[in-house]
């Protein structure tokens, strides 16, 4: 059975606060809590050094892409609307001292956690298809970022049509315009989709949206794989 929660979510705000709280416990081993990014398959999509640099992580939740960023010599914010997340990612920065600011907050309200000070860059791994207010939050990045910014994005590939690991994008029962949120029991029960649910767009939508808040498209990469798993895009702020 498949459930569409909402048949277009494009412009809606809607707060999933409570979707990774209830999970977090299960969450952490799952994902795990070792610096890195999910987009390191492709090549420089995030230069090795980013010394003196403010970097944004957008829907960071327990700081894994953080870290790796402060790492690589950055300073870091990361936004999240989990407690939870936040509470255990402020737990592993404490005993490594790398110095990120993690803030519970909704990453549209930027008056809630945003200082003013234009960031060098943004990065959103594998974190999209949780965010219900799509537009809103490319928005949101494009004033934070300084002219001619990096955001690099990272998600599963909007037309994954589905195999043996789990569903596809799209609610199967409906088909690939389908856009929004939708949960299913037939989600692989060894993933999280079982347990958050997917907010689905298709690749035109997500697109269109970069480019009308001011990004252009630098690089893609596309996993090596049979069908279109994950999907990663270089972006820089135009202005």
């Amino acid at each position: 059975m498949v459930c569409l929660i909402v048949g277009r979510l494009v412009g809606l705000r809607l707060m999933s606060s409570a979707r990774y709280d209830g999970i977090a416990e299960w969450y952490i081993p799952w994902v795990g809590t070792s610096p890195g990014l999910a987009c390191d398959t492709a090549v420089d999509m995030v230069p090795s050094r980013l010394d003196s640099e403010l970097w944004l992580d957008v829907a960071c939740g327990a700081g894994r892409t953080s870290r790796e960023l402060a790492q690589r010599g950055a300073a870091v914010v990361g936004i999240d609307l989990s407690e939870r997340l936040i509470a255990i990612a402020r737990e592993y920065d404490a005993q490594r001292q790398l110095g990120v600011m993690f803030r519970v907050a909704d990453i549209v309200q930027l008056a809630d956690w945003w200082n003013g000070v234009p960031f060098d860059g943004a990065i959103c791994e594998m974190a999209f298809m949780d965010i219900d207010d799509f537009d809103g939050t490319v928005q949101a990045v494009s004033r934070a970022l300084r002219a001619h910014a990096a955001f690099v994005v990272s998600l599963l590939h909007p037309c994954f049509p589905g195999n043996a690991a789990g569903l596809s994008s799209w609610p199967p029962d409906l088909g690939y315009a389908a856009e929004g949120y939708w949960t299913s029991k037939r989600h692989n029960p060894e993933g999280v989709r079982l347990r958050v649910g997917s907010s689905h767009r298709t690749l035109a939508t997500y697109l269109n949206t970069f480019i009308r808040h001011g990004f252009a498209l630098e690089r893609v990469h596309e996993a090596a794989t049979d069908v279109p798993t994950k999907l990663v895009l270089a972006l820089r702020r135009t202005h």
